[in-house]
């Protein structure tokens, strides 16, 4: 299905900063912001604190002279569930009565407290069979009950709802549609590294087949700075940025081992999920983004690299805009791509 960029705004909500983009119709990006929100506000996609995350909507709002109305919301989580299954070619309605039964044995509870949204990644033939490759992905009403009540209360309308997994793999597709020497063939993998998490997402083919969330995250990295170094949160992070830890000498040590350490062991988590993928696919990974705040982390992608021996690449290289290779575009490309936009067949 071809992709096309939309004039859109679109909002992130992570665990610590909000991010707020806004395109025009040839896919510009003409607005953003990327807000700090007070700690504990967002919990795995559940809202803990509504006047703290309105207050802070409408701060970022202000900082971006964005006027409010019409807007995506990009969503990434261990709340959302997402499965492959092969089902038979059927009318759409039957199809969707097989979708429901067949995830309602991965859901805690009743399907009818889901919205559930499935797409046809492909036709393909099972011992002379046509099946549908279903991609189905399930959020609890309750979460997007409570977003759009917030949104609403901070002068925003919420009109789509789109998943990090879904919006990355349009702007793989989108690179490309427009550019033929960007290959899909074979797997991508993106990793977001968030404040509390990674989330290590791999495509094949340009399609998403499987994201893992790791319990290692920017935040054990900061932590391990200001511990060697006495200094407090705003320097260690200012450091992590500044300061390549990893692939330069350092006269302190410990630090940097207390970094390499670190890293190595997220590096580890992320093995796992290529090798699982390789296993399955029986493909090469050809390629990582890094994206989100941990990303940073001066030296990490060079690093990657030599460890995986696979090209590692900021998430800059990603947006259209190829002139642009601002730090800020690691924070906003789930933003960004969730103002993408997939034809219908």
């Amino acid at each position: 299905m071809p992709v096309k960029q939309t004039a859109s705004v679109c909002l992130d909500i992570g665990h610590s900063n909000l991010k707020i983009v806004q395109t025009a119709s040839d896919g510009r990006i003409v607005k953003f912001v990327v807000h700090k929100m007070p700690e504990g506000c967002i919990e795995d996609l559940n809202v803990i604190y509504d006047d703290a995350l309105i207050k802070s909507l409408k701060g970022a709002k202000k900082i971006a002279h964005q006027a409010g109305g019409k807007c995506t919301l990009v969503l990434s989580g261990g709340d959302i569930i997402t499965r492959h299954f092969m089902l038979p070619v059927l009318a759409e309605d039957e199809l969707y009565q097989n979708i429901l039964n067949e995830m309602s044995g991965y859901l805690p509870v009743s399907s009818d407290k889901y919205h559930i949204d499935y797409k046809v990644s492909e036709l393909v033939k099972e011992d002379g069979i046509d099946m549908y490759k279903v991609l189905v992905t399930t959020v609890h009403k309750r979460i997007i009950s409570k977003f759009k009540k917030v949104l609403s209360m901070a002068g925003m309308r919420l009109s789509v709802v789109d998943t990090c997994e879904n919006a990355r793999e349009k702007l793989i597709k989108y690179n490309h549609q427009k550019n033929k020497n960007f290959s899909i063939k074979n797997g991508i993998c993106i990793l977001d590294f968030g404040t509390k998490s990674t989330r290590a997402t791999v495509y094949h083919e340009g399609n998403y087949y499987v994201s893992n969330i790791i319990k290692r995250c920017g935040q054990s990295i900061t932590d391990a700075i200001a511990k060697n170094t006495g200094k407090d949160v705003l320097a260690s992070e200012a450091i992590k940025r500044e300061v390549n830890l990893l692939t330069a000498p350092h006269d302190n040590a410990d630090l940097k081992s207390a970094v390499v350490y670190e890293v190595d062991a997220l590096l580890v988590e992320i093995t796992r999920v290529l090798d699982y993928y390789r296993s399955r696919t029986k493909s090469p990974i050809t390629a990582i983004y890094l994206s989100g705040g941990g990303s940073l982390l001066a030296g990490l992608d060079a690093y990657m690299e030599q460890h995986f021996g696979i090209p590692v690449k900021q998430a800059a290289d990603l947006f259209p805009d190829k002139s642009s290779k601002s730090p800020g575009l690691a924070f906003l490309l789930n933003a960004y791509a969730a103002t993408l936009r997939e034809d219908l067949p």
